[in-house]
Parts: C-alpha cells; structure tokens; sequence
C-alpha cells in the first residue's frame, strides 16, 4: 500500500478511536519501555485513567499493533510485551530483563542473510525477529 494510502487510512482509524484506545496510547507513550498487559493496566488502573477490562486492554493491544502503532518484542517467558512505537526503520531490541528499557540495534547483514537462506531454501515471504535480552547499567546497580 503506498504511503500516502496508509497515512490516510490511519488518519481515518484515528478518528475512530474510543477514549479507551487514547487512554492505552497515553500510557504507553508515558515512557519507552515495553511492558507486560499487566503492567501497563496496573498502570492505568493506578492513575485512574478510564476502567476496563484486562480481556479490553489486550484487544485494543492487539488492534493496535494491527494498526503499526505499538511495537511488540517478545519476552523471555513467552510473553509480549508492548510499547508505542515511533515510526524507525527497521531495527531490533536490547531488552533489559529488569526495566523493559529498550536500546535499539541493527544487524546491516541480517537481512541480506536471512534473504540468501530463503532464497536457497525456495521460501518467500519471508520475516525474521531477533530478541535479544540482558540486564541494563540501572538494574545491575546493587541497591543500597
């Protein structure tokens, strides 16, 4: 879809936003961490800003990744984990096991890689993910 096809299109999704769906934006775009569902309710359910339902929360989650405007990354447990997302090309995380502070990356040669096992393996369509975690500088820091 052209770009200015998708712009529109996202400008008219918009438009259609439930205070609920503007209510899970707001709290992910309070800070650049990817968060857990339960995270971010239990961050919305302590600053009050509207009620619902977690099964609610993980549909408009799922809408709005649909929607390109949540980043997920898939935690170490399985999980997925969900921030907004910006609009960068394309790049991988630097997860913090901790926090969910994120650091993007990119890998020049992975895609060019992934495209040549594909080729050799006659696959088409093909996308590739890579999660990579560790423990960021602030969570090492032993409490005092």
């Amino acid at each position: 879809m052209p770009t200015s096809d998708r712009s529109a299109e996202n400008a008219a999704v918009r438009h259609r936003w439930t205070t609920r769906t503007r209510a899970v934006l707001e709290a992910l775009r309070r800070n650049d961490r990817f968060r857990t569902p339960q995270q971010i309710y239990d961050e919305m359910r302590s600053a009050a800003a509207v009620s619902m339902g977690v099964t609610t929360l993980y549909r408009i989650l799922h809408k709005l990744e649909e929607q390109q405007l949540v980043e997920t990354q898939r935690g170490e447990g399985g999980e997925l984990l969900y921030r907004a997302y910006d609009g960068s090309a394309t790049h991988h995380n630097l997860v913090c096991r901790g926090c969910g502070h994120a650091e993007r990356f990119t890998v020049e040669s992975l895609g060019h890689q992934t495209g040549r096992v594909a080729q050799r393996f006659q696959f088409s369509d093909v996308n590739y993910r890579l999660d990579v975690y560790g423990t960021c500088r602030d969570c090492n820091q032993p409490s005092e």
